[in-house]
């Protein structure tokens, strides 16, 4: 089986996964969460190889989730923390699969203390696009940390939106326009303190951390060069 193959079947398990939900197919939601974070453990390895990428990437990036899960830790109750901003200056300097893989996974496992439940998928795919996208913001580093602070402020209530959707969804028995403007209302203290947060982080953590991974960046890149002549010129 070869690997645009795998990725597509991948992605259509993925999708099946997300209909299911939507479709009120009955299933424990430990397999929903277990499915989804091993098909996309699985994408992340099937990017790195077409990437060609080697062992240094993914170890970095299992470095990373762990970080991101354990500060999820420091603040359990609030949503006031430095998950998020870990996440968007990982997908700002490593690009897009990575910047998913770390959001996405990091929710998956730091839920095993926090708790997990049919929010999980949401959550991984919440945070996981956040750090995707970040990919996407234009690299300048004059203006990097003003740009990366609006961008965690709107993905700070994006985040929250899709979460408070799915609550509307799953746990709202009647889906009414009234009830909708009521999850997303209830929803918009948390939204603000998250953030907060992430202005906090931002402003104080990011320019020391967005250093960091820059050099570990560069130091990542490499250039092979052919040293091996056929004989005199």
């Amino acid at each position: 089986m070869n690997l645009k193959l795998m990725k597509t079947s991948s992605w259509a398990f993925l999708t099946l996964i997300i209909l299911s939900l939507f479709l009120g197919v009955r299933a424990d939601w430990l397999i929903y969460a277990t499915a989804t974070a091993v098909i996309l453990v699985a994408l992340l390895f099937f990017e790195f190889e077409g990437r060609h990428s080697d062992s240094r990437m993914v170890s970095l990036v299992g470095v990373l989730v762990a970080l991101t899960a354990c500060s999820r830790q420091l603040l359990h109750g609030i949503e006031f923390s430095p998950v998020f901003f870990i996440v968007i200056l990982t997908g700002y300097v490593y690009g897009f699969t990575p910047g998913f893989a770390v959001g996405a996974l990091s929710m998956f496992i730091s839920n095993f203390f926090l708790g997990h439940g049919p929010w999980t998928p949401f959550q991984m795919f919440g945070l996981g696009l956040t750090g995707a996208f970040a990919s996407k913001l234009p690299k300048n580093q004059k203006y990097a940390i003003i740009l990366l602070t609006f961008y965690s402020v709107c993905s700070a209530f994006l985040y929250g939106a899709l979460v408070d959707v799915f609550s509307w969804i799953a746990f709202i028995p009647t889906h009414t326009l009234e009830s909708f403007i009521g999850i997303i209302s209830s929803g918009m203290i948390a939204n603000l303190a998250r953030a907060v947060g992430n202005i906090f982080f931002m402003i104080i953590l990011g320019p020391v951390l967005l250093k960091v991974f820059l050099r570990f960046k560069r130091r990542l890149t490499y250039v092979r060069v052919n040293t091996i002549r056929d004989g005199p010129t």
